[in-house]
């Protein structure tokens, strides 16, 4: 099985595209961020025995898991990007803030490039690789061939299900 693709970006330029180690990079991402533990309530009962209770509907737990699962996302998603695109030299004369500064700080004024040379690079990923949807879908294709799945036989089982699956059953 290959272990990258050639992909042709929509200016021409050409990118290789990694397998990443998605395993990898998940168990890296939740050692630095460890998922939020629910609260343990402990009660006594009228016996004497104590009984412990995860409470999974606190809101202060849910709150922190909703921003563990958002963090989480986009951590994996930085991480899977600098493996996917390990060959990507950045242009020396490719300049952040000439490409989407402006833009960005439109929406978003407290908005900064990323520090250091892997900020640079995965700020360059973002913004000239993958900002164009016509480059992510090939490069999301690119990653789809190189998992080993057959794209023919995925959208050919997709073709297999009903179109209208709500209303009254005969």
């Amino acid at each position: 099985m290959a272990q990258y693709a050639e992909v042709e970006l929509v200016d021409g330029r050409m990118v290789r595209v990694y397998r990443t180690p998605n395993r990898r990079i998940i168990a890296m991402v939740e050692k630095k961020f460890p998922r939020p533990e629910p609260p343990v309530v402990t009660e006594t009962t009228a016996q004497g025995k104590e009984v412990s209770m995860v409470i999974t509907d606190n809101p202060e737990y849910i709150a922190a898991l909703a921003q563990w699962e958002e963090t989480m996302a986009q951590e994996v998603d930085m991480l899977g990007s600098l493996f996917m695109f390990k060959d990507v030299k950045v242009p020396d004369d490719w300049d952040i803030e000439a490409e989407v500064g402006t833009e960005v700080r439109f929406y978003d004024s407290e908005w900064q490039p990323r520090d250091g040379p892997m900020g640079r690079k995965l700020d360059y990923i973002e913004w000239s690789i993958m900002g164009d949807v016509a480059n992510s879908q090939r490069v999301l294709n690119a990653l789809v061939e190189l998992a080993g799945i057959d794209s023919e036989e995925v959208a050919s089982n997709e073709a297999s299900f009903r179109d209208n699956v709500e209303g009254a059953t005969p």
